[in-house]
C-alpha cells in the first residue's frame, strides 16, 4: 500500500471516529462534525496536492530583459526554464544555454520565449524546434550608425535611435569631455558629431541621460587616419577671405598647395610650386579655378586642363560670380550650363546648411546669383531646402565639379574648423585624381563582445590576434572560406595579424551596448520566431504537474483556528 493510501485511510478514520463523538453533542458539536471532513481533504491535499495535466511538449523559455508582466503571464502546468541573465521565476530550472534544456528535455518540439531575445550562440540550435516569442520592451539604445574610420581633422558623425522616452544624449571624446549633446527627436532619433583629433584608435563613448542620471554608455571605436597629401592647384582671379581661409586650410591639412591669384589685369601672385605644364598637371591631384580667372586664362591653357581631366586630373570649377560669356560657353563644354539668374533672383541669396554639416545654430551662407543645368551631374552638396550647391561628373578618367557656395569661410569665423575641413575634404575626395585601391586587410566585426563568438574572415594561411600590452597572441583556426571563429576573453582594442597585413577592432566589456545587443538579439530571434506550429509536429504531449501545497495548508489552518474558536466560545477548551 502506497503512503497516499495510508494518510487517507487514517485521516478517514479519524475523521468518522471525530464525527461519531460530535453528533452525541449540542449544536455547536454538530458544527465541528462537519468541519471533520473537509479538515482531513484539505490535510490529505496538503500533503499529496492533486496534479493537473500540462503540455509537455512545450518549454517555457526565460531570457534577459524578461519583465514581471510576462513572468505572471506563464501558463501553469508547463516546463520552464531560465537563461543565464534572466529573472528569477517559480519552478524555472537554471539552464547555461537552451541545447542544455533541449537535452533535459528531449520531448520539447516548441519553446515560448520571453524576455529580449536568444544570444547568438542559442540561435542555432532553436532552429530544430518551433519558436514563439513574445519580446519586452525595448529599452536603451536600440540602433547605432557610426563610420568604423574617421580622417584626421574632420568632423565625423553618427546616428541612432533610443528606446527610451524623455533621454538626452552626450557624445563624449577620449579623454571624457563632451563634444556633443543632443535631445532625440518624438521616434527617438538622433544625430551627433565630433571632430577627429591624433591618428590611431580612439574610443568615444556615448552617455544615455535619463532626467540627468547616466543610464546607459555605449562605446563608439573609431580609427582616424591620416589622408594622403594632395597636390592641388588654385587659380584665382581676385584675393578675398573665401580664398584666403582656403588655402590656410589646404597647408595646415599637409596639402602641397600652389596658389595663382590676379591682383591687377596684369599682376599676378604666386604662392608655393606653381605651373600649368603638362608635366606639373600630370602630378597635380586637382585644380581649383573660379569664374574670374576662367576668363583671363588662355585657350592653350584651357585644352590642357581639359586633356589632363581626362586623363585623370579633378577640376572644380567656383561659380562665384556670374560668368562671362566665354567662360559659360567653355564650362557648357565641361558639362555645366551655368547663367545669370534673372529678377527678382539676380542677388546673392541666402542659403542654410545646418542639416547638411550638423550645425546645432542656426547659420546662413549665400549662394551666388547664377542658375545651372547639369543633367548628368551628380550634387554633392545640398542645402537644408534642396537646393543643390556643388555637383561633379565623370570626364574621361577624371572628374569635374562646380560650387556655387560663396562664402563657406563663415564656417572658420564661428569657431567650426573641424566642419569647414570635413565640408572642403569632401569636395575634393569627390574629385581628385583616383588612387590605386590599398591591399584589403581581414574583415574584423563590427560589434564584439567579450565572451561571445566573433568571425574573422579574409585571412590567409595563418592569421593571429594580438591584445596590445599582452605577452602572446592567439592563433586562429582558419577554415577554407577564409574565416576563423574567434572568442575574445578582454575588452578593449585588439590586433587581427595575418598575411594581408594588421587590422584592428574593438572588443566591447559584457555591459557595453547592452541596449545595442539586446537589439540584435531581438531581431535575431525575431526572424527566427514562428506564430504557429508545424503541421508534421506530433501530437502534443500531456504531463502530470502537482499543484502548490501551500494554499491547501493555508484553508487547513484557517478552518481548523475556526473549529478551535468555536469549541472556545463555547467554553470546552481546557488550558
Amino acid at each position: 500500500m502506497s503512503a497516499s493510501a495510508v494518510v487517507a485511510l487514517l485521516l478517514t478514520v479519524g475523521a468518522v471516529a471525530g464525527m461519531g463523538g460530535a453528533m452525541r453533542g449540542g449544536g455547536w458539536r454538530r458544527a465541528r462534525a462537519a468541519m471533520q471532513v473537509p479538515l482531513a481533504a484539505l490535510l490529505y491535499f496538503a500533503l499529496f496536492p492533486p496534479s493537473l495535466h500540462g503540455r509537455g511538449d512545450v518549454l517555457n523559455l526565460i531570457a534577459a530583459g524578461a519583465t514581471k508582466e510576462q513572468l505572471r503571464a506563464l501558463p501553469f502546468g508547463e516546463l520552464r526554464a531560465a537563461l543565464p541573465g534572466a529573472p528569477a521565476a517559480a519552478a524555472a530550472e537554471l539552464v547555461p544555454d537552451l541545447a542544455t534544456a533541449l537535452r533535459l528535455h528531449p520531448q520539447v518540439r516548441r519553446l515560448h520565449l520571453i524576455g529580449g531575445g536568444l544570444p547568438l550562440r542559442d540561435i542555432g540550435t532553436a532552429a530544430s524546434v518551433g519558436l514563439g516569442f513574445d519580446p519586452a520592451p525595448a529599452h536603451g539604445l536600440v540602433e547605432l550608425h557610426a563610420p568604423a574610420t574617421v580622417p584626421l581633422g574632420q568632423q565625423w558623425s553618427l546616428n541612432g535611435r533610443v528606446a527610451t522616452p524623455g533621454s538626452r544624449i552626450e557624445l563624449r571624446d577620449p579623454a571624457g569631455a563632451v563634444v556633443d549633446s543632443v535631445l532625440p527627436d518624438t521616434q527617438g532619433r538622433f544625430a551627433a558629431s565630433a571632430p577627429a583629433r591624433g591618428t590611431g584608435a580612439a574610443r568615444f563613448e556615448l552617455h544615455l541621460l535619463k532626467a540627468g542620471v547616466p543610464e546607459e554608455v555605449t562605446s563608439v571605436p573609431v580609427l582616424v587616419e591620416g589622408g594622403g597629401h594632395l597636390s592641388i592647384l588654385a587659380l584665382e582671379g581676385a584675393p578675398g577671405a573665401e580664398g584666403k581661409y582656403w588655402h590656410r586650410w589646404a597647408r595646415d591639412a599637409g596639402m602641397d598647395l600652389g596658389v595663382s591669384t590676379g591682383l591687377t589685369q596684369n599682376v599676378v601672385l604666386r604662392q608655393g610650386p606653381f605651373e600649368l605644364t603638362p608635366e606639373r598637371l600630370a602630378a597635380a591631384d586637382v585644380v581649383v579655378i573660379d569664374a574670374r580667372a576662367w576668363e583671363v586664362l588662355p585657350g592653350a591653357q584651357k585644352t590642357l586642363l581639359g586633356s589632363a581631366v581626362e586623363q585623370g586630373l579633378g577640376l572644380l570649377l567656383r561659380a562665384d560670380v556670374p560668368p562671362a560669356d566665354s567662360t559659360a560657353t567653355d564650362w557648357q563644354a565641361l558639362g555645366y550650363r551655368v547663367a545669370a539668374a534673372t529678377a527678382p533672383h539676380d542677388q546673392p541669396a541666402d542659403v542654410v546648411l545646418d542639416q547638411a554639416l550638423g550645425l546645432h545654430d542656426r547659420q546662413t551662407f549665400t549662394e551666388a546669383p547664377i542658375t545651372v543645368d547639369a543633367a548628368d551631374a551628380t550634387p554633392v552638396l545640398t542645402a537644408d531646402d534642396g537646393t543643390d550647391l556643388a555637383w561633379r561628373r565623370n570626364l574621361g578618367r577624371g572628374r569635374v565639379g562646380l560650387l556655387r557656395l560663396v562664402d563657406s569661410y563663415r564656417l572658420q569665423l564661428i569657431g567650426e574648423p573641424s566642419r569647414y575641413g570635413t565640408l572642403w575634404a569632401g569636395l575634393l575626395a569627390q574629385l581628385a585624381r583616383p588612387q590605386a585601391p590599398s591591399n584589403p586587410g581581414a574583415e574584423v566585426p563590427r560589434n564584439a563582445w567579450v565572451a561571445e563568438r566573433a568571425v574573422i574572415c579574409g585571412l590567409g594561411e595563418a592569421g593571429v590576434v594580438r591584445i596590445p600590452g599582452a605577452d602572446q597572441a592567439a592563433p586562429l583556426v582558419i577554415g577554407r572560406d577564409g574565416c576563423a571563429a574567434y572568442w575574445p576573453a578582454q575588452a578593449g582594442w585588439q590586433v587581427v595579424q595575418s598575411a594581408g597585413g594588421s587590422e584592428p577592432f574593438y572588443v566591447r566589456a559584457s555591459d557595453d551596448g547592452a541596449g545595442l545587443r539586446a537589439a540584435r538579439d531581438r531581431l535575431n530571434t525575431q526572424l527566427l520566431a514562428s506564430d504557429e506550429v508545424s503541421a508534421q509536429s506530433p501530437a502534443a504531449t500531456t504531463r502530470p504537474v502537482p499543484l502548490p501545497r501551500w494554499p491547501f495548508l493555508l484553508a487547513w489552518l484557517a478552518m481548523a483556528l475556526a473549529t478551535w474558536w468555536v469549541e472556545r466560545g463555547a467554553g470546552r477548551v481546557r488550558i
